[in-house]
């Protein structure tokens, strides 16, 4: 203990003692005990010059923290060697007139040092201050070089105008946000209108589970209560309610389509029908084209469908009826039929 306390003052001394016994390293213990951690040096810390004894401090942490990774020992070698790294660094970029401060530097050159302790060789006295002066090096030339490309020259003719806010609202973006909004409320009426009709085609019972789970929220258990059947069932009857509409406003877009061809084939004007409707319909080829055949021998009730959404999208689009609207209706509808 005398031979270490003539290399260190009693703060470190206590440190590095609290250390050993955290850690139980070899040679944090040689060290502890005043002698040389590794190697073939002479045995003894006072027969070594002053510069060769502190090396031997930073070489032990830092080989004692490569093996054990333990924070505390990490702390002890940033207290007892970033001031000679921060002198270092602000000694090499006092050469460049680049604006960087040194303690990002410092903070970067021990994050690299924490990061990769596993290059490290204590193979000398002196290996942990050439190692870490050339992690100093390596880091202020990328700071440096980074800090170049940041600070490339603009063009003059660039940073006179005024750059566009991408963030402020044009008259030309409002007016097409505007018209991109009417058309979705038209094709939302569509969507709605078409669901209407086929749902009123539905059973009694399968009515009642629709609107229970999807209208009202209900649970399916809550729901199946209230209809009087197993919560399997309740399933089956959702399922195959949800499929009907499903078939029948495919079909219904299908025969759609056919007549907004056959109405452009005749060279006749489009602008009758609403702009969200003729951009759902466009897409009806597809569906006409992809029904089951089993879908197609019913065309007697086509027609009949047809007509009655037909009837029904222009009745809402002509009043602008809301989406909520379309929804309370939905419900009066409901009651109505259920006294």
């Amino acid at each position: 203990m005398d031979a270490l306390g003539t290399l260190v003052n009693g703060t470190v001394q206590e440190r590095l003692l609290e250390l050993w016994e955290r850690t139980g390293d070899a040679g944090l213990g040689r060290l502890v005990a005043g002698r040389v951690p590794v190697g073939a040096e002479p045995p003894e810390l006072t027969a070594l010059p002053e510069a060769d004894r502190a090396d031997w401090v930073g070489t032990a942490l830092m080989d004692c923290f490569k093996r054990t990774a333990d924070p505390q020992v990490f702390a002890l070698l940033h207290d007892l060697s970033h001031h000679s790294f921060l002198v270092a660094i602000r000694g090499q970029l006092r050469r460049s007139s680049a604006r960087i401060d040194p303690q990002d530097v410092l903070q970067e050159v021990f994050l690299n040092i924490y990061r990769y302790p596993n290059r490290f060789v204590a193979e000398r006295h002196d290996a942990f201050r050439n190692w870490g002066h050339r992690i100093v090096r390596n880091t202020v030339f990328k700071s440096l070089k980074g800090e170049s490309r940041r600070q490339q020259a603009t063009p003059l003719d660039e940073s006179i105008g005024e750059r566009a806010d991408p963030l402020v609202r044009t008259p030309y973006r409002s007016a097409e946000e505007s018209e991109s909004a009417e058309r979705v409320d038209q094709a939302y009426l569509l969507w709605l209108n078409l669901y209407l009709v086929h749902y009123q085609k539905l059973s009694p019972r399968e009515q009642r589970a629709l609107r229970l789970v999807e209208v009202d929220g209900w649970s399916y258990r809550d729901a199946a209560q209230d209809l009087g059947i197993k919560l399997e069932n309740l399933k089956m009857v959702v399922f195959r309610g949800r499929r009907k509409i499903l078939r029948g406003m495919t079909r219904s877009l299908a025969r759609l389509g056919a007549r907004l061809d056959a109405l452009r084939d005749r060279g006749a004007k489009t602008e009758a029908v609403p702009v969200g409707s003729r951009d759902l319909l466009s897409r009806a080829d597809a569906s006409r084209r992809s029904a089951p055949d089993r879908d197609r021998r019913e065309s007697g009730d086509l027609v009949s469908d047809e007509d009655a959404t037909v009837g029904s999208i222009r009745q809402s689009v002509s009043q602008r009826r809301p989406a909520d609207d379309i929804r309370v209706a939905l419900r009066s509808r409901e009651a109505t039929s259920a006294v």
